[in-house]
């Protein structure tokens, strides 16, 4: 571990430890002894894929479907949560319901699975949302880091732990 993350480690606030874990993973992948498929197995590009499935359920409010892929006890960190931890599916379904969205894309960019095991699975990726924001003609994007925990229950991934850090807005002339 190098002596820039231990740096962060201990000076950073507790409230950042997820951004700490998602740093981890992403520039020091986890090496585990075992059988169990790598980061470049067909495992690894599914358990991506169904990341980028869940965040494209989200963009479009599809709530049956985005559901489908969580556990319906996850739990998770995120903004919205003020530094507490979120448990189960209500919160993210308030901001489904509730929620009006303008026209925008989310890309995962930089990802990093880590198989765990055969029925588990880490990804850390930096999640970048393109907005239009139509009322001022404006273009702009935001970036949050993210990791998921996938867990394989039966023949269905399913998403039983996500962390968010604080999303960054830049504006596009």
């Amino acid at each position: 571990m190098s002596k820039s993350i231990l740096k962060r480690i201990f000076t950073k606030k507790p409230k950042d430890a997820g951004d700490i874990i998602t740093d981890l993973i992403a520039e020091q992948p986890i090496s585990l002894p075992g059988s169990f498929a790598g980061e470049d197995s067909p495992e690894a590009a599914e358990i991506q894929h169904l990341t980028q499935q869940l965040l494209d359920y989200e963009v479009k409010r599809d709530w049956i479907n985005y559901s489908k892929l969580c556990h319906p006890s996850i739990t998770g960190f995120e903004p919205q949560g003020h530094g507490h931890m979120i448990k189960g599916l209500e919160f993210q379904r308030f901001y489904f319901e509730t929620t009006t969205t303008s026209p925008h894309k989310t890309l995962i960019m930089d990802p990093q699975v880590t198989m765990l095991s055969p029925e588990s699975a880490v990804i850390a990726y930096v999640r970048i949302c393109q907005k239009a924001d139509t009322s001022t003609n404006t273009i702009y994007s935001i970036h949050s880091n993210e990791s998921r925990v996938w867990k394989r229950i039966g023949e269905t991934w399913l998403n039983i732990h996500y962390h968010k850090s604080n999303t960054t807005k830049v504006a596009t002339p």
